[in-house]
């Protein structure tokens, strides 16, 4: 009796054995897979800290991350600056939202908060962006203090899915002449046209999009860039300053040198410098 109870002890020792055995030689791969079950969120903003510009990564700009505290301003931010909350209201067309989206996702969870604001074809036409598992972003400004371009990149995660149908929306959105005047509640966007977009990731799309901040307007040429499930939005823009243009205008009269405040037909430009540096470390 002991000698079968004995084989019987010593057959679970070794079942025991086993399994702790497998456990241990799993190792990472078991812990990858554990990873993988779990909400994409966990990982990802982690990863996307890393991949985000960094100081030195383009000669002639400086990088900074942006002011989470200012994210909320609206529009009482200061106006030469591109952050304001996403409008509350109605996107009209619904179809259009997809556009001013990309303005607003600044900081995480922001867009979730708007798309939150909407049902219906207005919370689907807020696109992908507000599906996002996670964010970064930064803001870059010229050394040579002649350029008035702030450029705000942005890194977010998706599923493979949703990175997708945001780019088709976008690039429907862009390309429909529905959209080159539309509003979403109370504040309206103008002078939306499409852009060539470079030949960069598994697809791109770029456009330009102007809106009015008090007397000022505020331009933004946006190019969107898919990399697998990873969106990188580049978001360069400068301020129309009617009043500045033309103290620039006197001063030269006089004799003195302006500022060089950007003029009505100066655009904003993406430099090909900072798409190059980011796209890549992702």
């Amino acid at each position: 009796m002991k000698s079968s109870v004995s084989r019987v002890v010593a057959a679970v020792s070794v079942v025991v054995a086993l399994g702790a055995s497998a456990a241990c030689s799993s190792g990472d791969g078991g812990g990858d897979a554990d990873k993988g079950t779990k909400p994409p969120a966990s990982a990802g903003p982690s990863k996307l800290e890393k991949a985000a510009l960094a100081a030195g990564d383009v000669k002639g700009y400086k990088v900074e991350k942006p002011d989470e505290s200012e994210s909320g301003s609206g529009s009482g931010a200061e106006p030469g600056s591109s952050v304001g909350a996403p409008p509350a209201g109605k996107p009209s067309p619904a179809e259009c939202a997809p556009l001013a989206a990309m303005l607003d996702v600044r900081t995480e969870g922001k867009a979730q908060g708007a798309e939150g604001k909407a049902t219906g074809a207005e919370g689907k036409a807020a696109g992908a962006e507000g599906k996002a598992t996670g964010h970064v972003s930064r803001i870059l400004t010229p050394t040579d203090g002649k350029d008035f371009t702030t450029t705000r990149v942005g890194l977010s995660s998706h599923a493979a899915s949703d990175a997708e149908r945001t780019m088709a929306d976008l690039r429907a959105a862009a390309r429909s002449k529905k959209c080159s005047a539309f509003r979403i509640g109370e504040q309206r966007y103008i002078g939306v046209r499409s852009l060539p977009a470079p030949h960069k990731g598994d697809e791109a799309v770029s456009y330009k999009i102007a809106h009015r901040r008090g007397e000022f307007v505020m331009r933004d040429s946006v190019t969107v860039v898919r990399t697998g499930a990873t969106l990188a939005v580049f978001d360069a823009s400068n301020l129309y300053d009617p009043e500045g243009v033309q103290r620039d205008r006197d001063a030269e009269k006089d004799g003195t040198g302006g500022i060089g405040t950007p003029t009505a037909d100066e655009d904003p430009k993406v430099a090909p410098v900072i798409v190059d540096a980011q796209l890549g470390k992702v």
